[in-house]
Protein backbone atom coordinates (compact mmCIF):
# COMPACT_ATOMS: atom_id res chain seq x y z
CA UNK A 1 0.00 0.00 0.00
CA UNK A 2 2.71 2.77 0.86
CA UNK A 3 4.86 1.61 -2.16
CA UNK A 4 1.01 2.44 -4.41
CA UNK A 5 0.55 5.40 -2.77
CA UNK A 6 4.52 6.85 -3.23
CA UNK A 7 3.63 5.77 -6.87
CA UNK A 8 0.92 7.93 -7.44
CA UNK A 9 3.03 10.52 -5.83
CA UNK A 10 5.67 10.03 -8.35
CA UNK A 11 3.30 9.56 -11.71
CA UNK A 12 1.12 12.67 -10.72
CA UNK A 13 0.59 15.73 -12.73
CA UNK A 14 2.36 18.06 -9.87
CA UNK A 15 5.62 15.98 -9.95
CA UNK A 16 7.40 16.59 -12.83
CA UNK A 17 6.65 20.15 -13.01
CA UNK A 18 7.52 20.77 -9.29
CA UNK A 19 10.68 19.01 -9.33
CA UNK A 20 11.66 21.10 -12.62
CA UNK A 21 10.78 24.31 -10.63
CA UNK A 22 12.92 22.92 -7.87
CA UNK A 23 15.79 22.54 -9.98
CA UNK A 24 15.46 25.83 -11.52
CA UNK A 25 15.48 27.70 -8.01
CA UNK A 26 18.71 25.49 -7.47
CA UNK A 27 20.37 26.56 -10.65
CA UNK A 28 19.72 30.19 -9.58
CA UNK A 29 21.02 29.71 -6.43
CA UNK A 30 24.45 28.35 -7.13
CA UNK A 31 24.50 31.28 -9.68
CA UNK A 32 24.24 33.21 -6.91
CA UNK A 33 26.78 31.93 -5.22
CA UNK A 34 28.99 31.51 -7.50
CA UNK A 35 28.92 34.84 -8.67
CA UNK A 36 29.38 36.14 -4.79
CA UNK A 37 32.28 34.15 -4.90
CA UNK A 38 33.94 35.33 -7.80
CA UNK A 39 33.41 39.35 -7.04
CA UNK A 40 35.04 38.91 -3.29
CA UNK A 41 37.52 35.85 -4.03
CA UNK A 42 38.68 34.28 -0.79
CA UNK A 43 36.91 36.15 1.23
CA UNK A 44 33.92 35.09 3.88
CA UNK A 45 31.88 37.71 3.05
CA UNK A 46 31.59 35.55 -0.29
CA UNK A 47 28.96 33.22 1.03
CA UNK A 48 25.64 33.18 0.01
CA UNK A 49 23.22 35.18 2.00
CA UNK A 50 21.52 32.61 4.95
CA UNK A 51 18.44 32.65 3.15
CA UNK A 52 20.15 31.55 0.37
CA UNK A 53 22.07 28.48 1.77
CA UNK A 54 18.45 27.05 3.73
CA UNK A 55 16.63 27.09 -0.07
CA UNK A 56 19.96 25.24 -1.35
CA UNK A 57 19.77 23.10 2.02
CA UNK A 58 15.91 22.78 1.03
CA UNK A 59 16.61 21.79 -2.93
CA UNK A 60 19.18 19.29 -1.42
CA UNK A 61 16.41 17.39 0.67
CA UNK A 62 14.01 17.23 -1.65
CA UNK A 63 16.30 15.71 -4.18
CA UNK A 64 17.39 13.35 -1.70
CA UNK A 65 13.75 12.60 -0.87
CA UNK A 66 12.82 12.09 -4.42
CA UNK A 67 15.50 9.83 -5.78
CA UNK A 68 14.75 8.03 -2.38
CA UNK A 69 11.03 7.48 -3.54
CA UNK A 70 12.16 6.63 -7.08
CA UNK A 71 14.25 3.73 -5.32
CA UNK A 72 11.74 2.43 -3.31
CA UNK A 73 9.02 2.69 -6.39
CA UNK A 74 11.41 1.65 -9.01
CA UNK A 75 13.85 -0.87 -7.54
CA UNK A 76 15.66 -1.11 -10.74
CA UNK A 77 17.41 2.27 -10.73
CA UNK A 78 20.81 1.19 -11.36
CA UNK A 79 19.67 0.14 -15.26
CA UNK A 80 18.89 3.42 -16.16
CA UNK A 81 21.31 5.94 -17.05
CA UNK A 82 19.37 8.71 -16.03
CA UNK A 83 18.82 7.37 -12.70
CA UNK A 84 22.70 6.44 -11.84
CA UNK A 85 23.37 10.16 -12.82
CA UNK A 86 20.58 11.49 -10.37
CA UNK A 87 22.01 8.94 -7.91
CA UNK A 88 25.65 10.16 -8.95
CA UNK A 89 24.70 13.58 -8.01
CA UNK A 90 23.03 12.76 -5.22
CA UNK A 91 26.23 11.40 -3.34
CA UNK A 92 27.86 13.79 -4.80
CA UNK A 93 26.38 16.80 -3.45
CA UNK A 94 26.85 14.44 0.03
CA UNK A 95 30.30 14.71 -0.34
CA UNK A 96 30.07 18.34 -1.00
CA UNK A 97 28.20 19.12 2.29
CA UNK A 98 30.51 16.66 4.63
CA UNK A 99 33.66 18.61 3.38
CA UNK A 100 31.57 22.09 4.47
CA UNK A 101 30.70 20.04 7.82
CA UNK A 102 34.54 19.26 8.55
CA UNK A 103 35.06 23.04 7.45
CA UNK A 104 37.36 22.43 4.44
CA UNK A 105 36.77 25.00 1.93
CA UNK A 106 35.17 24.02 -1.32
CA UNK A 107 37.64 26.95 -3.30
CA UNK A 108 39.56 25.38 -5.39
CA UNK A 109 37.56 21.75 -6.09
CA UNK A 110 35.67 23.84 -9.24
CA UNK A 111 34.48 20.36 -9.83
CA UNK A 112 32.19 19.78 -6.92
CA UNK A 113 30.68 23.10 -8.41
CA UNK A 114 30.73 21.53 -12.03
CA UNK A 115 28.85 18.74 -10.39
CA UNK A 116 26.23 20.70 -8.79
CA UNK A 117 25.59 22.40 -11.98
CA UNK A 118 25.22 18.93 -12.95
CA UNK A 119 21.66 18.87 -11.47
CA UNK A 120 20.34 21.15 -13.94
CA UNK A 121 20.95 18.05 -16.81
CA UNK A 122 18.20 16.30 -14.65
CA UNK A 123 15.62 19.13 -16.43
CA UNK A 124 16.15 17.49 -19.68
CA UNK A 125 15.31 14.07 -18.12
CA UNK A 126 11.82 15.45 -16.39
CA UNK A 127 10.91 17.73 -19.30
CA UNK A 128 11.65 14.73 -22.09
Amino acid sequence: PFRRVCCKVLQSSVTEPSVASVILLNFVLICMETDGQAEHPGKSSSSPPAWASILMDVCYVFFVVELGLRIFVEQRLLQDRWSIMDISIVVLGFFEYLLKWFGTGLSGLGIVRVVRLGRLIRLVRVLR
